[in-house]
């Protein structure tokens, strides 16, 4: 069925023309552009893409996330305790599954989705029937597509929802991935994102932007709102902001590292007062990260006096 629904609707990621399948690989029918086939996963990375190399993709070796094959450093990372608490997320996915309910043959749509997002087998059980593309720069798990999300290679309008959860601060470009996002998203269908503010580098070279509340609201103002806030609090920004306090003292990323892993321990129960300030008006402007929910409404743009009567702040 996956790769059917490939050889269906793939498009060129560079000129978005049809492709032919054929010798493990697919072929671009205008520019000629060749996208091999890695252990039945495309890999949609053009020649011409600025960060990403065809070659780094047609291997098992890790690209993005590392593979730890060591028994003892998986069970130090698994007693490390998190200083993240994400509050949100399971219940907007119980929202959004629940305005899917019922509904089949869903195509649905997930960028950076190697791994599960927090509360995403929530709407994998519910949306079971629905087919779900899981695309990423790094193999993994869930990997069934390899694309670059500034050149989302697929058709115009094919898509009920797509998922972008923890993604965005890590592309150039997010306006224009966004852009891409609205365009092969149906007329009426929606986009869910997560992106953070407060949180410092997390993804080494590829990382690269943080939004604030109106900030992100304005990344997706080719979108109705459907709903937006916080989705990790202010809490949770100040055990990140403690925790890099201590590792700027490291002068070598193996000192980085065993900081890095023991500061956790001391600071991780900071974020638990997040359960509180979640449901504070002040933490708009404190978040450690943000969610949109939206709707694609055909020329539709929300307009910048809009944009600024929204904000839920008391800062000015």
């Amino acid at each position: 069925m996956m790769n059917q629904f490939y050889k269906d609707h793939l498009a060129c990621p560079v000129c978005k023309s049809s492709l032919v399948f054929g010798d493990y690989s697919y072929s671009c029918t205008a520019c000629k552009e060749i996208y091999p086939v890695y252990k039945n996963i495309p890999v949609m990375i053009s020649r011409d893409n600025s960060v990403f190399e065809q070659s780094s993709f047609l291997t098992d070796a890790d690209f993005f996330f590392k593979t730890d094959h060591s028994r003892f450093r998986k069970f130090l990372k698994k007693i490390q305790p998190d200083i993240t608490l994400n509050v949100t997320s399971t219940r907007n996915y119980h929202r959004i599954a629940k305005t899917i309910e019922g509904r089949q043959d869903l195509k649905i749509l997930i960028i950076g989705g190697s791994v599960d997002g927090v509360g995403i087998n929530i709407l994998k059980q519910s949306a079971a029937g629905s087919l779900f593309i899981e695309s990423d720069v790094s193999h993994g798990p869930n990997t069934n597509i390899i694309f670059d999300s500034h050149q989302i290679p697929f058709s115009d309008e094919l898509f009920d929802l797509v998922i972008v959860q923890a993604v965005l601060e890590h592309v150039l470009d997010p306006q224009l991935c966004v852009h891409e996002i609205h365009r092969v998203l149906k007329d009426g269908a929606t986009v869910y994102a997560e992106t953070p503010f407060m949180q410092q580098v997390h993804g080494g070279k590829y990382d690269f932007q943080r939004f604030s509340h109106l900030g992100h609201r304005r990344l997706f103002r080719f979108f109705t709102e459907i709903n937006s806030g916080v989705v990790v609090g202010p809490a949770s920004a100040l055990a990140w902001a403690s925790r890099y306090f201590v590792t700027s003292f490291a002068q070598n990323k193996k000192t980085d590292m065993i900081l890095s892993y023991f500061i956790n321990f001391f600071v991780f129960w900071i974020k638990y007062f997040d359960l509180i300030l979640i449901h504070r008006k002040g933490s708009i402007d404190a978040a450690s990260g943000y969610f949109f929910w939206g709707k694609k409404k055909k020329g539709y743009i929300l307009p910048d006096k809009e944009l600024l009567e929204s904000y839920r702040g008391f800062r000015f």
